[in-house]
């Protein structure tokens, strides 16, 4: 069992298996994820994210709250709290998405830019589960289970043969 438990922590590029994300040698756990993900869900269940998205986000957050701090529109902690008051105690991972979706709102394009630049020069690596990261792009594609088949195209019907 530890080997073959080794090896797909060797395969996924990430250190244990709780392990969502590694940003430049800081770990984002699969609970992060999940919590912040389940505790924006109950607050905005029109938000649409999902364990997979929160992991893309929180790589991200952390560039843009660098940004935004050094620009001086950084959030505190409080201010994150006031803006998301219907979740009753959030998560230092929802604490940060808050920060940085309204710090993101706030910032010009070119602090905008300076992030995604931030986030192009890191060292990141995804769970394999979460899917894959393109630094140039900055793209998160999300994972498909290989279990999931794509449905085969259906044939066109045949045309119809003139009776007569």
């Amino acid at each position: 069992m530890a080997i073959a438990t080794a090896g797909v922590l060797a395969v996924s590029g990430c250190s244990t298996a709780d392990t969502a994300a590694i940003v430049d040698g800081q770990r984002i756990t699969e609970q992060e994820a999940q919590e912040a993900s389940r505790q924006i869900l109950a607050a905005q269940p029109d938000s649409g994210i999902t364990t997979s998205s929160a992991v893309a986000s929180l790589v991200m957050a952390g560039f843009i709250n660098t940004v935004a701090n050094d620009a001086g529109k950084g959030l505190s902690d409080s201010a994150a709290r006031t803006a998301i008051q219907t979740i009753q105690d959030p998560a230092p991972s929802t604490l940060e998405l808050v920060k940085a979706s309204l710090a993101f709102n706030q910032m010009t394009s070119e602090e905008q830019s300076r992030a995604v630049t931030l986030a192009q020069k890191a060292d990141i690596t995804i769970n394999p589960r979460y899917g894959t990261f393109d630094p140039q792009k900055i793209s998160f594609d999300p994972s498909t289970p290989n279990w999931i088949k794509p449905a085969p195209a259906e044939a066109p019907a045949p045309a119809a043969t003139p009776q007569g």
